[in-house]
């Protein structure tokens, strides 16, 4: 019993040690980290208004900051077509080497808050087609700030940003929308600041569909010298550029303009069917296609950017009333010709040389006159409208073709 209680006790020892030892470490590091950043924040030599690259103390060792970038978009939404702008939310992620922030233990990694960060320099990166933006705030200011011992510096940013793009809408609702981004520095040249993506994949969209877009998840990314200033001589500034690609869905288009307006146009061919003296049937089967045909376009162009010049809806919807209005125009032809008369004695006449030919009916329509002698064109009206059943398909049939297969590949 006296061993039992005394290997009890050991037991207690040995793990209270081991706890007091834990403790004791965690604060030393914990003691260690704030004394390193300390010794950064607080080091009269260290000045955040200067980039690492030029504050070597010598005039001839200064050399461009190298600034790493990734930018993670997790969300595009807010397409405004009238406006040309889109939003994002995003993690700006950039990295460089400060050798002033070096530190001999290469086990730490120093996590700054925000008051920190604010004691560190850091690269005035902007975005020159925003048109506003801001960091999310929820709770806190979201940023993040690692220092390696190396003097490598992790800076990450959480963005909502309002941008630019100026959009072509000629071939609107099959247009393809490509919206140059570009990152620079707004006050730093490229002699004392460059920007490089970082290797892999510099530039990922996590919301690749949209209501009504399809986006490509990898936008092709670019490094080039972008804007001269008339200010400094000429010299340029380092900039990024990247390329959103908004690809317009046709799906919600195709239901709500597309095939609405084919099953008018198809509807105004029925009345070439009809008898063309069915002159009520005829003329509200017309009046009906067009006045749709009309109120659709309407809707559609209610709904399309507000543009100068002339968009592929447009000449969708243009072709398709002339296609209802042409049906029309066909039936005015082919009534005149039918209600045409002669005279009664020049009726007998054309009785006795063809009487067959104009007493012949149409499937089971009669004349309501019941006097196909004295109208000599009433046959030529009703090959008219023969020749209208199988033209008007065949000339819409070869719109649609070139329309579907040209307009996208433009």
């Amino acid at each position: 019993m006296m061993n039992m209680n005394v290997i009890g006790f050991e037991k207690i020892v040995c793990s209270s040690l081991l706890v007091f030892t834990l403790y004791t470490a965690c604060t030393e590091a914990i003691s260690l980290q704030r004394q390193i950043l300390l010794d950064i924040i607080e080091n009269r030599t260290y000045d955040k208004r200067i980039p690492p690259g030029i504050d070597f103390g010598d005039i001839y060792e200064e050399q461009p900051t190298n600034v790493s970038v990734q930018l993670f978009i997790t969300e595009i939404y807010d397409v405004n077509v009238n406006e040309m702008d889109f939003s994002i939310t995003c993690y700006l992620r950039q990295k460089w080497v400060d050798h002033r922030l070096n530190f001999s233990h290469p086990d730490i990694t120093l996590e700054l808050t925000q008051e920190e960060i604010n004691s560190i320099w850091t690269p005035d990166t902007f975005f020159p087609e925003s048109k506003k933006g801001d960091l999310h705030t929820i709770t806190k200011p979201n940023t993040l700030m690692h220092i390696y011992h190396n003097g490598t510096v992790l800076y990450s940013l959480r963005l909502h940003v309002q941008l630019s793009c100026s959009m072509d809408f000629h071939l609107y609702p099959l247009d393809h929308q490509r919206c140059p981004i570009h990152l620079e520095s707004y006050g730093l040249t490229a002699s004392k600041l460059l920007y490089t993506w970082i290797d892999g994949t510099p530039v990922h969209v996590k919301n690749e569909n949209l209501p009504l877009y399809d986006i490509n998840g990898n936008p092709p990314t670019d490094v080039s010298l972008c804007h001269r200033s008339l200010f400094n001589g000429g010299t340029g500034f380092s900039c990024l550029t990247m390329v959103i690609e908004l690809k317009r869905s046709v799906g919600y288009y195709m239901t709500e303009i597309f095939i609405p307006d084919i099953l008018i146009v198809g509807l105004s061919w029925v009345s070439f069917w009809l008898h063309p003296l069915a002159v009520p049937g005829r003329v509200s089967l017309g009046a009906v296609t067009v006045l749709t045909m009309s109120s659709l376009g309407s809707a559609s162009r209610r709904n399309a950017p507000r543009v100068s010049y002339v968009k592929a809806v447009d000449v969708w919807s243009l072709f398709q009333i002339m296609f209802v209005f042409i049906a029309l125009v066909e039936f005015s032809v082919v009534n005149v010709l039918a209600r045409f008369k002669v005279s009664d004695a020049r009726a007998s006449e054309i009785a006795q040389e063809s009487a067959s030919k104009y007493r012949e009916s149409q499937g089971n329509v009669q004349d309501p006159d019941k006097d196909e002698s004295r109208r000599p064109y009433l046959g030529r009206a009703k090959k008219i409208d023969k020749i209208s059943r199988i033209a008007f398909p065949a000339v819409y049939l070869f719109f649609n073709f070139l329309f579907w297969v040209i307009v996208p590949n433009l």
